[in-house]
This record gives structure tokens, sequence and C-alpha cells, in this order.
């Protein structure tokens, strides 16, 4: 019997078994394949495929292999080594495979002569078409349901404007009022120099939109995810997190030093085997998922978390980056769509740069974990406060939701329409539904690519999303929806799309 209990395996079945899983996660002869061929660049899985056979190998041993145990490993003779040193008790002969190997080195002194650099060029030279680059298009005007790109209009469909809140008459007003009261700049970190009265009040307003006791802002949405987890995790805690997070929450879950793993996206019951099996460790453990989800636009069964958050005794975090300011009657993102507790959710995370319009971020939570965070969050502590004119303006997008739901409906109208359209023309959506993010499966980064320049030529903008943000071969057309978009605007979206993916063999 091994240390935890599992009937006693040899290296040699645990390999076989190991490869096996894999060979079904590919969808390939195991003869195809072996077991030194690197699962990333030999195998060309992705993160999601490799985290699902890994949940299957925990399953398979009952055992959990966290972040930091799989970290360097790379191909499935370490990985069966690792469930070998797992099962019997012994500290892993392979915590990484490159420590057991001499490494060459090369030194550089011209980054054009880099590996990485080299391999962006061949990329973007493989993938973009000729004299086209989807990316960094500048758009100069301001962006609400149109925006002008060389000089012309084109309808927007790649923002994140989702209530026209950037450019509202009031919002508008009120930036202008605060740069004549506070200039353009905090001036200094909030915890000396910096702080100011109207960012004490857009706290305020935050939290009584969450419905919480407290919350604090940065400067930047990415950084705000990063610097809380970092921030509030320690040695001795456990991270637990969809493996579709955002690149924020994984950067965060990195930064920090607790232990951590991810869990197949939306998958309960490997996440309730996860708290099970860690529920006599850690001191804190702390779930985080999205309330939407950024490139297919599903909606998580929050809910359901909740439940386990409880029967676990964890802390929730729930990223609304997408969900806040959209999903719900009222726009008040999941506490208003799912109609939960004020407590339900621990940790409220948000982005002041889409549906509110400005740019920044939040953490709405207990009076006691934001005090926390003012102290000991530094990204919040060693950072200037948000710019005056963007608190303003955000506290008096906030307002404008609150009093008048009008444009949430409208959203939501836009929303409807749109995805009906796309499934009637045979677009496969993804897992989109109600969200304001409609992406349209393309398949290859070039497919998308094209496409993606065909439409601007059309007079419609919309960005595609490649790997690494999707897997590889689920390139996409990520379409996102505003309320001040008009039907006849989405119709000749679509109607272009379809015109062109009939064109080329992408619908029949």
């Amino acid at each position: 019997m091994a240390a935890n209990g599992n009937p006693q395996a040899s290296l040699s079945e645990i390999l076989e078994k190991v490869h096996a899983i894999f060979a079904e996660e590919l969808q390939l002869d195991p003869s195809a394949f072996s077991n030194d061929d690197d699962l990333s660049t030999g195998l060309g899985l992705d993160s999601l495929a490799i985290y699902s056979a890994i949940t299957e190998i925990e399953d398979a041993y009952q055992i959990v292999l966290n972040d930091s145990d799989i970290s360097g490993i790379s191909t499935i003779s370490g990985l069966a080594q690792l469930v070998f040193d797992r099962i019997n008790g012994f500290v892993s002969s392979l915590s990484s495979e490159a420590d057991t190997q001499e490494r060459e080195y090369h030194r550089l002194t011209d980054f054009a002569e880099s590996p990485e650099y080299l391999g962006l060029r061949q990329r973007m030279a493989e993938t973009f078409p000729e004299g086209f680059n989807p990316y960094f298009v500048p758009h100069d005007s301001l962006i609400r349901d149109t925006s002008v790109v060389n000089g012309k209009e084109v309808i927007n469909l790649g923002s994140y404007n989702y209530l026209g809140m950037s450019g509202h008459p009031e919002t508008m007003q009120a930036a202008i009022d605060a740069i004549r009261k506070y200039g353009t700049s905090a001036s200094g970190s909030r915890t000396l120099a910096g702080e100011k009265t109207l960012y004490q009040q857009l706290e305020k307003a935050i939290a009584d939109w969450k419905h919480t006791e407290d919350a604090i802002v940065c400067t930047g949405g990415w950084a705000t995810n990063l610097t809380f987890l970092s921030s509030f995790m320690h040695d001795g805690d456990f991270i637990v997190y969809d493996a579709l997070s955002h690149n924020s929450i994984a950067e965060g879950v990195a930064l920090s030093r607790a232990e951590s793993k991810a869990f197949p996206h939306n998958d309960l019951q490997t996440l309730e085997n996860i708290l099970h099996k860690v529920q006599d460790k850690y001191n804190k453990v702390l779930i985080v998922v999205e309330g939407v989800y950024s490139m297919d636009g599903d909606i998580a069964p929050i809910p359901e978390f909740v439940r386990l958050k409880k029967a676990y005794k964890c802390f929730l975090m729930v990223d609304e980056a997408h969900s806040g300011g959209v999903i719900g009657d009222h726009a008040g993102g999941c506490d208003d769509y799912f109609h939960l507790d004020p407590h339900d959710i621990d940790i409220k995370y948000g982005t002041l740069s889409k549906a509110l319009g400005t740019c920044g971020g939040y953490i709405a939570a207990d009076k006691e974990i934001v005090e926390y965070l003012r102290y000991f969050m530094s990204g919040f502590v060693f950072s200037a406060g948000i710019s005056p004119p963007l608190a303003a303006a955000c506290m008096k997008a906030i307002e404008i939701i609150r009093r008048d739901n009008s444009a949430a409906t409208k959203l939501h109208e836009n929303i409807r329409y749109f995805v009906r359209r796309c499934k009637e023309e045979g677009m496969n959506t993804c897992l989109a539904g109600e969200s304001a993010v409609v992406p349209v499966l393309i398949g290859s980064d070039q497919d998308a690519a094209r496409l993606s320049a065909e439409l601007l030529d059309e007079g419609v903008f919309v960005p595609p999303a490649m790997y690494p943000a999707v897997p590889i071969g689920e390139s996409r057309l990520r379409f996102t929806i505003s309320a001040t978009h008009s039907i006849e605007q989405l119709e000749k979206a679509v109607s272009s799309l379809a015109k062109l993916m009939h064109e080329e063999g992408f619908l029949k």
C-alpha cells in the first residue's frame, strides 16, 4: 500500500496510465508519440488540455498536484515520476526537469537577435495579412457605437464601452469639473500626499453599488487583480482558480506565496474534489472565478461556487470585469443577476475601464479586508492615486446606472438580437448568450486575422482573439456589444460577416 493509501503502483504502470490519458486527450494512437515528447511544443497541447489531463491523473490516483508541483515538468515521463513520488510519500526527484540537465547559455547584446523577438516577427509574418496588423489600430475619435479609423467612420464592435458611459455628457462634465478643482493628477500616493475626498466618495459609491461595507480603488484593472492576490494570499494559504481565468489572475497567483491550482473551466465536481482533499490544510483558501469569461462570453454558475465556498469554509473572489455594469436587470453584475445575498461573494473585483467608462480597478469587500489592503496592498500603497477626472467620471457613471436602467435594457436587447442573428446565419458563438462578449469561432489565427481585415474594409471594426488568449485552432472574432449600437448597425455587422464567411467556405 502506498503512503497515501492507494494500492502500490510501479513507475512503469503509472507511466503507461499517464501515457494513455494523454493519448485520449490528443485523440491519437498511444504509439504515435513518446513519453519524452514535450507536451506543449512537441505534442501541441495548450494549457487547458494539459489541465484536463492532469485532472484525470489526479482522479485516478487520488492526489492533488499544485501549480508548484508541475512547474517545469514538460513530459509524460516527468509527470509519471512526480505521481510515483507523490503516492509513495517521496520528495519528488523531478520538481523541475530542467534542474537535471546541464543548461547551455548564449549571451545576447542585441535583442533583435533574441529567440523571443525572432519568434514574434515570424508569427506576425505567418499570421497577419500583408500590410495589416489587427492590433494597435488607432481610433481617432470618441469610441461609442462608431469610431474613426484612417479617417473613416466605422461601426466599432471591439470596445468595452458597454453602457456608453465614456462620452456620456454627464460623465464628461464631471471630469471637466474635477480637472478645474483638482487638476489632472493625484500628485502622490494616497497614503501620503495624494488622498482626496473625491476618492473616498468614489469608494463609498462602489461599495454601495456592490453591496459591501467598503471598497478600494487602484489605478489599473490588471494591476488590481495582480496586487490583490499577491498581497492577500500568503505562505500557508491556497488559491484554486478557473483555468480560463484572465492573465491578471494567473499572474497574481504566481506572484503570491500561496500554493495554487487551476481547475478545468466551470468544473464544479473537480473543484469540490480539490477542496475536499485540502480541507484540513492551509490557513486561507480562496476560490477565484469570473462573472463573465472574456473569450467565450459565458456567465459562470456563481451560486454553485457560493455553495462550495460555504461548505468548505473558503473565501470566494469573483472578477466582475465583464459582468459588472452588464448582467442583471439593473446591470449590477452577479449580485443583481443571481439575486445573491450581499455576503455570498467575499471579494468583488471590478474594473473602471469597461461599463463604467474610465480607467482603474477596485476591490469591494468587508471593511476589515479593505482596511488591511490600504496598508499592505503594494500596488495601492506604492502607486499614485487614480487621476481625479477619471474618479469623478466613474462616480457619475455609477450614479447614472443606478438611477436609470434604460441603457442596461437597451444593451440586453442588442445582445439578444446579435446572438440570435449570428446563430441564424449558422455561426458558432461559443458559450455566449447574455453577456456583451459574443465570439464567433473561426479556427486558425490566419483566418481570423484576415476576416478582421476584410470586415474593416466593409466598415466594421472587430479584432481577432488568437492563441495564446484562446486555445490553438480556436481563434475567433470577438464582438463586444454596446447599448449605443443600433439594430441597423448590428445587422450590418452580422450580414457583412456572413457574406464573407459564405464566400470563403466557412459557412455553407
